[in-house]
């Protein structure tokens, strides 16, 4: 049975940050949908006012940086992150967002410090499935007005990379049928499909916009759909006794005869963005 990754085996993977930042150019290129969702996200809600913002898993500070104009002009962001080497591009988004910024590799878990009530907003994007148990840390810090704003996958996110790695590996020996693979399991702690009822025992208002989006690859960029896999391949396999090389070959067979029958290899990239307000105290939980 598949297991969550550590930290360690999570921080292994995103520490290769210049990999994180081509994976993530690489998505708007094949992308059907060119808006950008952080953006959208931004404009569900009136921020002029925050002045004390968080954001969680912040990596290079995407998230962050899309906030330019959209706060009070006083405004300072703090970044959470466990991969230490993700601290000046953050703090560059900082600047480049015009805010005063300041980062923490010390992990998630330093949200348990801040006092109740202490931020206006919290952020968090394509993260908060790995650690969707903090969820009553954000309602604890946010004020009484705060909002909360969160994107996250589709389940069907990736279900075709997802099915085809699958079948290799059962073919292999190497997963049992049915068994779900580490992304599966990751992608169940918090989706689109799981996140509005884990969110709405800790806020009085969960209002939610879906993103729907495709990567379309052709039959000549297999390589770009190649690189992509390698990059999230530790948790495809994690658990699995084999790494993305043993089975490469097979995979990349299988996306071109995917893209030789349909034309083109179309993975689902669906999205969702969950705007939360009204932080409900501890007494209104029970």
């Amino acid at each position: 049975m598949a297991q969550l990754p550590d930290k360690k085996k999570i921080r292994q993977v995103f520490r290769k940050v210049q990999k994180h930042l081509l994976i993530e150019q690489l998505i708007r290129q094949f992308s059907t949908n060119k808006e950008d969702i952080r953006k959208k996200a931004l404009t569900q809600a009136d921020l002029s006012c925050c002045t004390n913002v968080l954001e969680l898993g912040c990596a290079f500070g995407s998230f962050t940086g899309a906030l330019k104009d959209r706060l009070h002009p006083a405004a300072e962001i703090m970044g959470l992150d466990i991969v230490p080497e993700y601290k000046p591009f953050f703090l560059a988004a900082c600047k480049h967002a015009g805010y005063t910024g300041s980062f923490s590799a010390s992990g998630i878990n330093l949200i348990k410090k801040y006092s109740a009530s202490s931020f206006d907003l919290v952020i968090c994007s394509f993260a908060l499935y790995f650690f969707a148990d903090i969820i009553p840390e954000i309602a604890r810090v946010l004020r009484k007005d705060g909002r909360f704003i969160t994107i996250t996958h589709c389940q069907s996110n990736m279900q075709e990379l997802i099915g085809i790695t699958r079948k290799i590996l059962e073919q292999k020996k190497l997963l049992q049928h049915h068994d779900p693979l580490p992304v599966e399991v990751i992608l169940r702690q918090f989706s689109a499909e799981s996140g509005r009822e884990r969110l709405s025992e800790y806020f009085g208002r969960v209002f939610s916009v879906d993103f729907k989006n495709s990567l379309i690859f052709q039959p000549l960029e297999i390589d770009s759909l190649m690189e992509y896999f390698h990059f999230k391949s530790p948790f495809f396999l994690f658990g699995t006794d084999t790494d993305s090389n043993i089975i490469a070959e097979e995979l990349i067979l299988e996306l071109q005869k995917t893209a030789a029958k349909n034309k083109v290899v179309n993975m689902c990239k669906d999205d969702r963005i969950f705007i939360c307000s009204r932080p409900l105290t501890i007494k209104e939980q029970t």
